[in-house]
Order: C-alpha cells, then sequence, then structure tokens
C-alpha cells in the first residue's frame, strides 16, 4: 500500500516537473474545441455603480450569480466555435427604485449563443441562436448578455511564452449592447507568472493589469447618447496549456464615464463603477 503511494507521489511529481520544463522552454498557448466536449462554469460578479444626475447622487448595486456551459463545435477556417448556454441564473439588485430585490430570469436558460474565436482566443463573434428575452433592468442585462462569453478568453500572445514572458493587448474592440455601439481601447499588459494546479488542471497562472479608453455612442430607450470614459483593470486567470480551456479568473475593474443624450432629452451625468468577478471551471 505505502509502496504503491509513494508511486503515484513520484509520477505526479514527474508530471509537474515535465509540464513546468516544458514552460520554462517556452510553447504557443491555444485554446482547443472539441466537437461534443462540454464544459461547465460557475460565474460571479458584482458591481457597484454611483451615477450624478442633475447633482444629485444615485448608488445602486447588483450580484449576479450564474452556471453555464460551454460546447465544442467544429473549426472552420482557423476559427474554433463553442456553443454557450445559461443553465442558471440569480440577480440581487439594490437600487433607488428596486430595494435589495432577488430575481430569477427562468425564461434565458438553455438559450444557445453561438461564440466564435481564434485559437489564440481574439472573439470575432457572438450570435444568439435562440430568441432571447432581456431583462428590463439595464445592469442586471449587461451582465447577462451574449457578450459576457468574451470573458472566458483572456487574448494569448502569437509567439511562444515562457514562465516570466509578458506580452501586450492594444487593439481596439467593438461590442454592440442594447442599440449601443462600444469601442474599447485597451493597453494591458499580460504575464505568465508561473506554474499552478487549479481544480486537478495543471495551468498557467497569467496575470494582467492596464488601463482603457471607452467610447460609444447610439440609442437606447429612445434617447440618443453618447459616452466616453476610462478604465482600469486587474486580474489573474489560470489556463491548462495540454487541454487549450482556461480554468479559473479573477478580476477587479474600475471605470469613470460621462454620459450625455441629445435631442428633446438633453442631459449630462457622470458614473462611476467597480467591479469584481470570478469564473470557476466545475466539470
Amino acid at each position: 500500500m505505502v509502496r504503491n503511494l509513494l508511486r503515484v507521489i513520484t509520477l505526479l511529481s514527474l508530471s509537474v516537473l515535465v509540464v513546468a520544463s516544458a514552460i520554462a522552454q517556452g510553447e504557443v498557448l491555444r485554446y482547443q474545441a472539441e466537437k461534443g466536449v462540454v464544459h461547465k462554469y460557475k460565474v460571479s460578479t458584482d458591481i457597484t455603480q454611483k451615477a450624478q444626475v442633475m447633482g444629485q447622487d444615485m448608488v445602486s448595486t447588483v450580484n449576479t450569480a450564474l452556471e453555464l456551459s460551454l460546447e465544442g463545435q467544429e473549426s472552420k477556417d482557423n476559427q474554433l466555435i463553442f456553443i454557450g448556454k445559461i443553465e442558471k441564473n440569480l440577480s440581487k439588485l439594490d437600487s433607488p427604485m428596486m430595494k435589495d430585490t432577488a430575481m430569477v430570469y427562468k425564461e434565458i436558460n438553455g438559450k444557445r449563443i453561438q461564440v466564435v474565436a481564434s485559437p489564440s482566443g481574439k472573439v470575432s463573434k457572438t450570435v444568439a441562436l435562440d430568441s432571447i428575452p432581456r431583462p428590463a433592468n439595464q445592469m442586471v442585462g449587461n451582465l447577462i448578455s451574449i457578450e459576457m462569453l468574451r470573458r472566458f478568453f483572456v487574448e494569448l500572445p502569437e509567439k511562444a511564452v515562457a514562465v516570466g514572458d509578458t506580452w501586450k493587448q492594444t487593439k481596439p474592440d467593438t461590442t454592440v449592447q442594447q442599440g449601443m455601439k462600444m469601442i474599447v481601447k485597451p493597453d494591458v499588459t499580460f504575464k505568465v507568472a508561473g506554474t499552478e494546479t487549479k481544480n486537478g488542471y495543471e495551468c498557467l497562472k497569467i496575470t494582467y493589469e492596464g488601463t482603457s479608453t471607452q467610447y460609444g455612442s447610439g440609442s437606447r430607450q429612445g434617447m440618443e447618447l453618447v459616452i466616453d470614459g476610462t478604465g482600469k483593470t486587474k486580474g489573474t486567470s489560470y489556463f491548462a496549456p495540454k487541454q487549450g480551456i482556461l480554468v479559473s479568473a479573477e478580476s477587479t475593474g474600475s471605470s469613470d464615464m460621462n454620459i450625455s443624450g441629445a435631442g428633446e432629452q438633453m442631459f449630462t451625468m457622470t458614473q462611476s463603477m467597480t467591479t469584481t468577478s470570478k469564473v470557476t471551471l466545475v466539470k
């Protein structure tokens, strides 16, 4: 019994050394989409939003807890295709208009969202394959929109990296949410901080930190809006290079924005937001 246990421990130690040695020498990191293979995640997000409108301060908080699945599909033209589904959701909201309210949006559960990404994690498209009703509350709606699936793909470098190597993300990203076209220009530095076993997977620990500028315009609830602002982000992701999947991620962020309305309902407001989020692979 003791001999078998020592043998297992030795084999595990050797496997860790092999992984660490490969990373130390550098390797190209890529996501994988194996057809029919489903990975399930738990996602939690906490947001505090402070706004000032015509001299009046308003504070809102929202907490969401989601369970979702991500299923690999076929790969085409060097693009990976996944189908995402929200399996369960719970939101808690506290705002001047809704005090300590818990909400479950059952109508969005099981609805399919297609995600197209490159092997390096650049998401090129998110498409709702089913009709997905949008929650009436804007803060909750933004958290469980089809764009949320982008957070599962940390953009990996094109070149091989080893422990201690860094790379930057500076390419602008454009999304459309609730009639608003948003352009985010990041300046974020990523670093392979080391190797670590997470949830049974041999992972790379990837840290990142940086800033961004944001600009958006469009129509929302009959009003023409213009948004501009700045943001900061910091986090840690655990990526399993052998399986090509995200295993865990934690992040914090903050933003300050100016929002102005044109037309008959002209107004200006400032808004600051702090966000913490956590993603965990559970199956």
